[in-house]
């Protein structure tokens, strides 16, 4: 088209777009050192209304600043603009008029901190987050008082287990609203976690806790309350297993005194009473394997015994393919699900 020959392509043309971010009704790609923001409104539209003038409406197409090369992999929504992470610079895209336009946007550099490219920032509802895996283990820094002019604020959280995160972290999930922060790596089985809470200007809790999956993470996220992962189990299986954060209607409770306790097992499920068999002469009952649980942990079965106790629990024995056995009379029904270990470190003075 005309347009072509008189003014200027999207310098993302012929380049790897990075990633795609949303500001000020403009998609945002961004594209080695460049940040091109679309028309607002008019998402898929890169080109100008006018070869001969600017308008407000207009494309905007910046590059980044820097002694060292600085190519833009992400960036996050704040107050003032665009934060945007390069390998080993953070940039804030923002304007000091109340329209963004061509004639208005501008970058500045905000600070110098290596920033782990694999993984994306996230917001801790008014700081951000994000990982620098320049030494041997991951680090997690948290930047506050991101303005528009002036310096932020950058702490290290990790500071008290610098050796806990591991180098190759590449999946972060975050829950604002639970105050908590999930790290992990996919084919891997563990996966980090940081709880924090906030009252008015302090931080009166900053804790780190490990989980050790039934499988290989491949993929995890929080919706709501709950932290749903995509795990590999024996046999390359994936299952979608959910875990709740918070208590919620579909929670489920053994009852003893009128006192609600929660069950302690691993990606447990209720069987019914259907689905069990029990056989007096040998004392065993024995079920089919739900789907999904093709794990190589230790399987156990919990079952309450009557309204007064806590009931007791056995571990399942495979007899044969997919049918595993209980000693005892399990046949009223039970909640099977996986054995852990659990262990707390206290800090010593």
């Amino acid at each position: 088209s005309t347009t072509e020959f008189t003014v200027s392509k999207p310098s993302f043309i012929g380049k790897t777009i990075n990633n795609l971010l949303f500001y000020r009704n403009r998609l945002i790609m961004v594209s080695d050192e460049n940040v091109i923001m679309s028309r607002p409104g008019d998402f898929f539209n890169f080109w100008p209304k006018s070869a001969i003038t600017y308008t407000a409406t207009d494309v905007i197409d910046l590059s980044v600043s820097s002694e060292y090369p600085a190519i833009i992999y992400d960036g996050i929504s704040v107050n003032a603009g665009i934060l945007l992470f390069s390998p080993n610079k953070q940039f804030m895209l923002t304007t000091d008029s109340d329209v963004l336009s061509p004639l208005t946007a501008k970058i500045n550099s905000v600070s110098n901190y290596n920033y782990n490219y694999t993984t994306n920032p996230f917001s801790l509802g008014t700081t951000v987050g994000f990982l620098d895996n320049a030494g041997a283990n991951s680090r997690f820094f948290e930047m506050t008082s991101v303005l528009r002019e002036g310096e932020p604020v950058v702490v290290e959280q990790t500071r008290p287990v610098p050796e806990l995160l591991p180098k190759d972290l590449t999946l972060v999930a975050d829950s604002r609203e639970n105050n908590i922060i999930l790290f992990g790596t996919k084919n891997q089985d563990t996966v980090y976690g940081y709880r924090y809470f906030n009252t008015t200007n302090q931080r009166v809790q900053s804790s780190w806790f490990k989980w050790k999956l039934s499988g290989t993470l491949q993929y995890h996220c929080m919706l709501d309350d709950s932290y749903y992962a995509v795990v590999r189990n024996v046999g390359q299986q994936d299952v979608i297993q959910r875990f709740d954060i918070t208590l919620d209607d579909t929670t489920s409770f053994i009852t003893a005194d009128d006192i609600n306790y929660r069950i302690h097992f691993d990606n447990y499920s209720k069987l019914e009473s259907i689905s069990l068999t029990y056989d007096e002469p040998t004392n065993l009952t024995t079920f089919t394997l739900p789907s999904g649980y093709n794990s190589s942990n230790q399987l156990a079965a919990y079952q309450q015994i009557d309204d007064n106790g806590l009931g007791s629990y056995r571990v399942a024995t495979l007899v044969s393919g997919t049918t595993y056995s209980l000693p005892g009379d399990f046949s009223s029904g039970c909640y099977l699900g996986y054995l852990f270990d659990m262990e707390v470190k206290l800090p010593s003075i």
